[in-house]
């Protein structure tokens, strides 16, 4: 599924699902069903190896704001239904970016990258 709206461009094995929206807002639920979530970020400082680990994810919460030229979004790990079930959570400009989330057969691979890097190719299967 490809979702695209206002700068923020998601690619996911999962469904997306806009679960709020009020005059400026949008929240975007992606389901991880219970699974362990490596999160791999492009250019981490050197002493962090390769990823960021969350052992347990019922699902990732995207807001974002619908105003013009606000390129700044929050990405919640949820370890429950709600946002009071934050396990951790990162402010993110995505105006240059795209987030990949993939399924894999027993964790959830999810990458932040460069627009540049695949965007365009894989931008071409909508």
């Amino acid at each position: 599924m490809i979702y695209e709206k206002n700068n923020l461009k998601i690619i996911s094995d999962f469904e997306i699902k806009e679960i709020k929206k009020d005059e400026h807002n949008i929240d975007l639920i992606i389901p991880m069903q219970q699974r362990c979530v490596n999160l791999y970020l492009e250019n981490l400082p050197s002493y962090i190896k390769s990823r960021v680990q969350f052992p347990s994810v019922k699902s990732v919460l995207i807001r974002f704001c619908d105003i013009e030229h606000n390129n700044i979004c929050t990405v919640h790990f949820l370890g429950d239904s709600g946002i009071n079930s934050t396990i951790a959570n990162f402010e993110m400009d995505f105006s240059k970016i795209f987030i990949e989330a993939l399924d894999k057969e027993f964790f959830v691979d999810i990458k932040v990258r460069k627009e540049g890097n695949n965007w365009n190719k894989l931008n071409l299967v909508k």
